[in-house]
């Protein structure tokens, strides 16, 4: 059972999914990332766009010159003013570079829109995971607020029997430190609460909100597909996986393109240049001149003082890294896979037995507690009647939410789990 912890409006699952889509700040940053990626494929076009350069420029001189031989003229004076302008047009024909730069650049934007995909469903699942975990925690306490009305219960039956003489004083003692222990159970239950509420608060960037009112989600699919089954599908749809791979070919083309650095480069350019002098001393006068040129050049470059070389053996040792990576990464999906299929297997199993033990617990309880009140039971038969039953019950509210996200767990292991809101979010 779920208790209501808070006097605002209620949220479900279905709007804290939708809340987190439209403010969660790591699905925004995973879609900036995208934006980023998308542009390095045009990053590596511009190396065969073409590049215009202007330059201005200005110049004053002045020159006093004599000679040391007494000369009746006196110094020679001249000095002048010079203003140039120039343009320059220049357009690679062919840069061998360009093309490895512009697939890796494209398998870079791929795999950052399949980390992206993998970011939504993962933080989908951490709100589900958040959600259950608070309603769990609620049952929890209403678990343990029922122990501490038994609890009390069971003193004031200890009191009356004492009261009476049917019972020693050692009763009434142990009941209380048993109803205190309750009370402490419940405390520390409803301090652990707030803390889940004001974690699920901040994951819905909520402000530290905590008086939502959450309700029980409809119980997911429990029909499973087989272990081999659900690890091939991880293998096919995991985005990550994928990004893996892709990083692989990444890498490669990196290497490529500096491999390409060794082959010329033929690049074509026309300049234009003007220049106005004028002379203000020493005679005056003024001169314009006008300039133009076009050449096409191949650029080969022989020594690049051994940077290429070490570039491209990083490159190498980097493919090789990445590579490595790929091969852990699939082995550390079959795992993840095979441990959530287990876990669900588990606690499917396990919550029949817990189910079976509660309905027990409870009858037993019920009896001793009779048996007690009748005298034909010691209180301490009864107070451990009601710790198995506390226990019992908290078990069962536990694997009761946590098989349920386990269920999720396993969806998405195998990427399919919020399928078309994932869909929507692309």
């Amino acid at each position: 059972m779920a208790v209501a912890a808070g006097s605002g409006r209620v949220v479900t699952l279905e709007e804290a999914y939708d809340r987190t889509l439209a403010t969660d700040q790591s699905i925004r940053i995973a879609w900036l990332e995208l934006r980023k990626a998308n542009l390095l494929p045009w990053s590596a076009l511009t190396r065969l766009g073409p590049q215009l350069t202007g330059n201005l420029g200005y110049d004053s001189s002045y020159n006093r010159s004599f000679s040391v031989v007494n000369d009746p003229a006196g110094p020679v004076v001249t000095a002048g003013n010079t203003g140039s302008a120039s343009i320059t047009l220049q357009q690679t024909l062919l840069d061998l570079t360009a093309f490895p730069a512009y697939r890796a650049g494209s398998l870079s934007a791929r795999a950052a829109r399949l980390q992206y995909i993998f970011t939504v469903r993962q933080t989908l699942f951490g709100v589900a995971r958040a959600y259950y975990e608070v309603l769990k925690q609620e049952s929890v306490v209403a678990v343990n607020q029922q122990t501490l009305d038994l609890a009390g219960q069971q003193l004031r039956l200890a009191r009356d029997r004492h009261d009476v003489g049917d019972a020693a004083r050692s009763d009434v003692l142990r009941a209380q430190a048993t109803l205190e222990g309750a009370r402490q159970t419940l405390i520390t239950a409803q301090n652990a609460l707030d803390v889940d509420r004001n974690t699920l608060s901040n994951i819905l960037n909520l402000g530290g909100d905590t008086s939502f009112l959450l309700r029980e989600p409809p119980k997911a699919a429990t029909d499973i597909v087989p272990m081999e089954t659900a690890v091939a599908m991880a293998f096919d749809k995991r985005e990550d996986y994928k990004a893996s791979e892709l990083a692989v070919e990444e890498d490669t083309e990196r290497r490529k393109e500096i491999l390409a650095e060794y082959l010329p480069k033929i690049v074509a350019q026309a300049s234009a240049d003007t220049a106005r002098a004028t002379q203000t001393a020493g005679g005056s006068g003024a001169s314009n001149s006008f300039a133009w040129d076009a050449n096409v050049g191949v650029q080969m470059p022989f020594l690049t003082g051994g940077q290429r070389e070490i570039d491209l053996r990083t490159a190498g040792r980097q493919v090789d890294e990445t590579r490595l990576n790929y091969e852990i990464a699939g082995k550390n999906l079959q795992e993840e896979v095979k441990n959530a299929w287990l876990q669900v297997r588990t606690l499917s199993e396990t919550l029949k037995a817990s189910r079976a033990q509660v309905e027990a617990s409870d009858q037993t309880y019920t009896d001793v507690a009779n048996q007690y009140k009748e005298g034909s039971a010691t209180s301490l038969d009864a107070e451990s009647a009601l710790i198995d039953l506390n226990n019992a019950r908290t078990t069962l509210n536990a694997e009761t939410h946590d098989y349920q996200v386990a269920l999720r767990d396993l969806q998405r292991a195998i990427a399919m789990f919020e399928t078309e809101r994932v869909k929507k979010a692309r």
